[in-house]
């Protein structure tokens, strides 16, 4: 009896605590149909769902999407349910069903997703008194999202849909391996010009992060492009001018199967009982600065006998 009417008492509570920490952080238009509480679907722990969840940016990207999610589902101990008013929510784990990422470059290379309150006297003393959530993740997962890049300056646009991606790691520490999941399908426009077009791609990794560095290495990991395998090795690295690239990446084999494997899948199935003999590999890497006026040296070298 207690589990079913605990949720009722604490509804208004865990609302109001989203709605704070929300008004204190960002800087642009933000709704959501309703939260709710349950003590049954991560028993011991408690999960706060909020229900269609969306971002709408403010000048110049005025009325635009930034993020929508369809469902977003909070895990926490259930003895956070007995803090104040001020004191804050420790949030364990993070899932979220059926979203849109929709990031813009205007022609002025100004980014849309920059809505974070700007610091001033005002803020500070706000962020002092209240800081309604903190983030103390072991997992998160996300199903079913949509991400979209668009670069209106150099014309590119990139979608990856149908994404799927999970990970385990203790972000309580600044230094963590973080053991991924994800799938999706990938399509690029430059200019135009359309390079792929629902590519899909699978990739298992583990990553070390290194949060104090905004560090990101690439540990044991299997890529697969349509049903092409390769493997990554190095690591990208965030820096105040722009991002550090060092990456390497090849097929784990050398046999011509390899080829088969960037056939798409539609076509595929009719391949079934091909032989193959000779080799087909790909290696390449990418390393350098990308910014403002410099992009990483990149090679990618494809070879068949």
């Amino acid at each position: 009896a207690a589990l079913f009417a605990i949720p009722y008492f604490f509804k208004d509570q865990i609302k109001a605590k989203i709605a704070d920490a929300i008004n204190e952080s960002v800087d642009a238009k933000v709704s959501f149909a309703d939260a709710d509480l349950s003590l049954f679907k991560n028993f011991p722990n408690a999960t706060v769902g909020i229900e269609k969840l969306v971002i709408i940016n403010k000048a110049p990207f005025e009325g635009d999407t930034l993020v929508s999610l369809g469902e977003l589902n909070l895990k926490m101990s259930i003895k956070e349910l007995f803090k104040g008013k001020d004191e804050p929510l420790n949030i364990e784990g993070i899932s979220s069903q059926n979203g849109l990422v929709n990031i813009i470059f205007n022609k002025d290379g100004v980014g849309n997703f920059d809505i974070a309150l700007k610091d001033n006297k005002e803020t500070e003393s706000k962020n002092e008194k209240s800081k309604p959530l903190s983030l103390k993740i072991q997992n998160y997962k996300i199903e079913n999202f949509t991400f979209r890049y668009i670069d209106q300056g150099s014309k590119i646009k990139m979608v990856i849909d149908s994404l799927k991606h999970e990970g385990t790691g203790d972000f309580t520490n600044s230094k963590l391996d973080l053991t991924t999941k994800s799938t999706a399908k990938v399509s690029l426009d430059m200019d135009k010009v359309n390079y792929m077009k629902n590519i899909a791609l699978t990739l298992d990794a583990v990553l070390g992060i290194d949060l104090d560095k905004s560090k990101y290495t690439f540990k044991e990991n299997k890529a697969l492009i349509n049903q092409l395998p390769l493997e990554f090795d190095g690591f990208i690295q965030m820096v105040e001018a722009g991002q550090i690239y060092d990456l390497k990446f090849k097929t784990p084999t050398s046999s011509f199967t390899n080829f088969l494997g960037l056939i798409p899948s539609a076509y595929s199935s009719s391949l079934d009982g091909v032989k193959t003999t000779g080799d087909f590999t790909i290696v390449g890497f990418a390393k350098g600065e990308l910014t403002e006026t410099t992009v990483p040296k990149f090679n990618i070298a494809i070879a068949s006998n």
